[in-house]
């Protein structure tokens, strides 16, 4: 008995050394920080980074196929520094590689250049090839970022960029199937909404955008709900099945503007459902919202059969794993859409839930006058994270009408137009201190632009419109455009540039009659460039005082700066002369 405890013991032992031993067969990873290269250059080394995402098949299989091996494990050790950094988390380094996808392979040298980047999977033999090869011979890489000089723009060389925008984005619609003519299948939003914005006077893109929505069904988890990053081979049955928060966003922002404008309830119901999905898996007790969930139950083996399982039948097998990180810029976006289906919907938790993520983040991510991306990185604080909020702020104080929420976006688009501004044409992606010098982002700079733009309205600041127009001029510069693929955001800021959004006014003289149905109206409305106010007795301004006087029921307009349409008492007349007004534009 004694020789088989003895045994049993041991055996314990050998089993918990072969787990541990197991777990550590991994390069000695580094974190990415300021000091990298400086090492580097000490040790005599290439930096390799291995930007990964924790949700992602492909990181899964070349952390177990790759980087596991012993003779990639000996060769990194000897000859690199392996820095490994979660893609989400570090949004600084996401702005500048998201084009690389999931898994990113990126090679330095000491003085910071880039010598290889590289998308997806690579095999041990191929990267130990690739890397053997840029340690004999370390040739830096072309900038793929250009400089440009915006004060070499001009109105001409604008126009021509913009033509060749449009030609860019009707090629690369897939007219038979939807989406994009090419290897992925998914909705981008920019480009939903320049089509959702022209349908009107183009019916093939009416027609596009009902085949995309119909065939989205192809992305949609039918038995939780949610919707999957994409699917491949140029249709919609080749789902890569992780769930990210910012994607259950945009889908939920655009069913609900579906909706609205076709009034195809199928639209409402899968952008509910996609809250279903997240409240279920992804919602945190504390007020916000986690990351994403894993595409593998095992990470490394592909899931197809389960995700072909019902709801009972998945959750017997358990359930792929959770990211319970709470990023801003996901939890931003995802306020606002649920403001936008509490709108569309009528159902007030979807606000009350919107509030209570915004007031998180007001809470656990400001640092200063800006907010942070997560709770473990702090170096950098991105243009992504506080456009995302100064979004979402500027639209739930149209639709509560608390300034709180105004004062607090008016000192964000403050310290965003003073701290990210390059004086260069374009806005910084991320201010502080990180490894690799700040640059642009091309649709970070598009969001800012839009943003800036509406804000000089929102807020009455005209510099807001210089430094868009000055965005815009960067971006349609012939260096820089010559770098871009399809671009509809692009075409979205200039058409708005050029226009002063529509205000929807709601004019109270006794009582608050006609408000709930006009909040939810005008916040439903399918449309971002456009504004909506409320006016008392004690808050009407100036030019609208005449106005305001002349009638002794509330009543609601539609204004510009030089103009107000007839007044009308009855919110079912007010919003079907909206839609007429502002959607013919």
């Amino acid at each position: 008995m004694k020789k088989a405890k003895i045994s049993l013991s041991l055996l314990f032992i050998f089993i918990l050394f072969s787990l541990n031993s197991k777990a550590l067969e991994h390069p000695k990873w580094s974190r990415f920080d300021a000091e990298i290269f400086a090492k580097a250059k000490k040790e005599n080394k290439l930096v390799l980074l291995h930007l990964r995402a924790n949700w992602c098949h492909w990181c899964h299989v070349m952390e177990e196929k790759t980087y596991a091996l012993p003779k990639v494990i000996a060769y990194l050790d000897k000859n690199y520094i392996a820095c490994m950094e979660d893609h989400d988390e570090r949004q600084d380094l996401t702005s500048l590689y998201s084009d690389y996808g999931w898994p990113a392979t990126i090679v330095f040298d000491g003085d910071g250049n880039e010598l290889m980047k590289e998308p997806g999977y690579i095999p041990a033999e191929e990267l130990l090839e690739k890397l053997t090869k840029l340690k004999k011979t370390p040739v830096p890489l072309s900038k793929d970022r250009v400089e440009a000089d915006p004060k070499k723009a001009s109105e001409n060389g604008t126009q021509n960029s913009l033509t060749e925008l449009k030609k860019m984005f009707n090629n690369s619609l897939d007219r038979e199937t939807g989406g994009f003519h090419f290897g992925q299948k998914y909705i981008e939003f920019d480009t939903y909404e320049y089509a959702f914005i022209h349908f009107k006077t183009d019916t093939a893109l009416k027609r596009w955008l009902k085949i995309t929505v119909d065939n989205s069904t192809g992305i949609y988890d039918k038995a939780w709900g949610g919707v999957y990053q994409y699917s491949t081979n140029n249709d919609w049955n080749h789902v890569h099945f992780e769930k990210l928060l910012f994607i259950q966003a945009r889908y939920i922002k655009m069913y609900c503007w579906y909706y609205k404008m076709f009034n195809d309830a199928e639209a409402l119901k899968k952008a509910e459902g996609i809250v279903k999905y997240v409240d279920r898996f992804l919602k945190s007790p504390d007020g916000g919202y986690y990351n994403a969930q894993d595409a593998d139950l095992i990470p490394g083996e592909k899931a197809q059969d389960y995700f072909d399982l019902s709801d009972a039948e998945r959750i017997k097998k358990g359930i792929p794993a959770i990211d319970k990180s709470v990023y801003t810029s996901d939890n931003a976006q995802y306020a606002e859409a649920l403001t936008i289906l509490w709108a569309t919907s009528g159902n007030g938790a979807y606000l009350k839930d919107a509030l209570k993520t915004i007031d998180f983040l007001k809470t656990k991510r400001k640092q200063g006058n800006t907010y942070m991306h997560g709770e473990k990185y702090a170096a950098t604080t991105s243009l992504k994270d506080n456009s995302a909020m100064l979004k979402t702020l500027m639209l739930l104080y149209r639709a509560t009408h608390n300034e709180a929420y105004k004062t607090e976006a008016g000192e964000l688009v403050n310290e965003i137009a003073a701290n990210f501004n390059s004086g260069k044409g374009y806005f910084y992606t991320y201010i502080g201190n990180s490894a690799i010098k700040s640059t642009y982002n091309v649709s970070e700079n598009i969001d800012a632009c839009r943003l800036l733009n509406y804000s000089s309205y929102y807020f009455n600041q005209p510099s807001y419109k210089k430094y868009a127009k000055e965005i815009l001029s960067f971006l349609t510069n012939e260096t820089v455009f010559n770098t871009l693929s399809t671009e509809p955001g692009i075409l979205n800021a200039a058409e708005e540039l050029n226009y002063e959004p529509i205000n929807a006014a709601l004019m109270l003289k006794k009582g608050d009659a006609l408000t709930p149905d006009y909040l939810k109206e005008t916040i439903a409305f399918p449309r971002f460039y456009f504004n909506s106010v409320i006016y008392d007795k004690g808050n009407v301004i100036e030019d609208k005082k005449d106005l305001f006087d002349s009638f002794d029921d509330n009543f609601m307009v539609l204004c510009t700066s030089s103009y107000c349409s007839s007044p009308l008492f009855n919110t079912k007349e007010f919003t079907e002369f909206m839609y007429k007004r502002v959607l013919e534009k």
